[in-house]
């Protein structure tokens, strides 16, 4: 049974249980009131021939109040019989009135009045009076059973225009479901990146916007994960690559077990060995970000000097800033107190932040590396900068520069060595976040970056 359907059933049927006891409850009320109504009618019986007896005793006129009590019992049909006994000076006479012959005797209620002369109290008449409460009980029933009648008819026609109702009501409701399932359908036969449009302000709103983000995200993944596929691909061809054709020229460089060209032969032992830290530095930072994900990023924590480590990762890009034309530089402070860190792990921080930096400024430019302390919740931090002034980022790629894979237009345009899998920032968030601080980036198009990230003094 879909969704719809069993909103319309569940609505209709509660629609009908809630009518049906207001229905149940309102005939108990009226049945109420028509037995109190059918009593109140008994006593306006009695009454009735209490004044008519009153009225003939006065006028001295017995047909008076016989001819009133055959009147009464045309007019009340729940009158049976009346019962007339006349005494006068030790003298009495009977008349009877109706019959109850066609009331059964266990319905049948005797009244008995005793009405006595103003004039003579001598004269009185004792009147013996039955009202059948059958014929009040059988009116009551048949009242009881139109009102049941018209309620039935309304019934019907409330529940047909209840259904009709929570048809309509499940069908607004779980149109939107039946939409995201079509365009779930489209996700799983690999068309990512669709969306729904549905507007409204309520649950059903907020999930077509959360299955958006989520097929958006997922248009972003399968992009991300095919740029990661190719630069894979590039970092593991490109180096291999090249290993094998310096081993082919080193080979042809061979006369009998030794290099014919020593020097030669040195400049491709060299570049095969910058292939293999290439490839080393690659498959290092794939263990890194899977380590990551696993939750076991380990950091050893203890009193270190971040200047030193500033200078090392200064000197080991020295050669590489002046093949580009950079100028690369630390402006830290030689004075400033220890901070708690794990020396390679920042080594690790920096050589990533201060390699982008040079990738990415072009001839002429400047790096360097900065730092200034602050407080905070009682607490020293060291923030430490790498600031250039290349070519900068566009405010779209500042918002996915942590995430696994992505990369900009900068990266996309090339600018300058190797493209990168993109993981490198990714591993210096986590590594920074490990030591307890914070990492950020400010950039602008044409004026340059600065990226940043703390770290506790001691």
């Amino acid at each position: 049974m879909t969704i719809r359907s069993k909103l319309t059933l569940s609505v209709t049927l509660l629609f009908a249980a809630a009518l049906g006891t207001l229905g149940l409850v309102f005939v108990r009320l009226e049945r109420v009131q028509l037995e109190k109504q059918a009593e109140e009618d008994a006593r306006i019986i009695a009454s009735t021939v209490d004044r008519a007896a009153r009225d003939a005793l006065v006028q001295r006129d017995d047909l008076l109040l016989l001819s009133y009590v055959k009147f009464l019992q045309k007019q009340f049909p729940a009158l049976s019989y009346v019962e007339v006994s006349w005494m006068d000076a030790g003298r009495a006479r009977t008349h009877r009135i109706g019959t109850s012959a066609g009331a059964a005797p266990s319905t049948v209620m005797e009244h008995t009045l005793r009405v006595k002369d103003p004039t003579s109290p001598d004269r009185q008449v004792q009147l013996d009076i039955g009202i059948d409460q059958g014929y009040f009980h059988d009116e009551v029933d048949k009242q009881i059973g139109r009102i049941g009648r018209d309620l039935a008819r309304l019934f019907g026609i409330a529940l047909i225009a209840a259904a009709l109702f929570s048809d309509w009501f499940a069908r607004k409701l779980t149109r939107p479901l039946a939409a995201l399932s079509e365009v779930a359908g489209e996700i799983g036969r690999g068309k990512l990146g669709v969306r729904l449009e549905w507007k409204s302000n309520d649950e059903v709103g907020a999930l077509v916007e959360g299955f958006n983000r989520m097929s958006q995200r997922l248009e972003e993944l399968d992009m991300m994960k095919k740029d990661f596929v190719s630069a894979v691909t590039h970092e593991l061809r490109s180096p291999l690559g090249a290993i094998e054709s310096f081993l082919a020229l080193m080979q042809g460089k061979m006369v009998g077990g030794r290099p014919t060209d020593p020097v030669q032969f040195q400049t491709y032992f060299d570049r095969i060995r910058a292939n293999v830290t290439r490839l080393t530095g690659f498959i290092n930072d794939l263990l890194d970000v899977a380590k990551i994900e696993r939750g076991k990023m380990e950091c050893s924590l203890r009193p270190m000097r971040i200047q030193e480590v500033a200078s090392e990762v200064v000197q080991f890009f020295e050669a590489k800033a002046k093949e580009q034309g950079v100028t690369l530089l630390t402006r830290l402070d030689a004075n400033l107190s220890p901070v708690s860190g794990d020396p390679e792990r920042l080594r690790q921080v920096l050589v990533n932040l201060v390699s982008n930096s040079i990738k990415f400024t072009p001839q002429g430019g400047s790096v360097w590396i900065s730092g200034e302390q602050y407080r905070e919740a009682g607490a020293r931090f060291l923030e430490v900068s790498v600031v250039d002034n290349g070519r900068g980022m566009e405010p779209d790629d500042l918002k996915k520069l942590f995430e696994k894979f992505a990369q900009g237009k900068n990266a996309e345009a090339r600018i300058s060595g190797p493209r990168g899998t993109g993981l490198g920032l990714v591993i210096v968030k986590s590594i920074v976040e490990a030591h307890g601080g914070k990492v950020g980036v400010k950039s602008q198009p044409g004026k340059g970056t600065q990226f940043q990230f703390s770290v506790k003094m001691t």
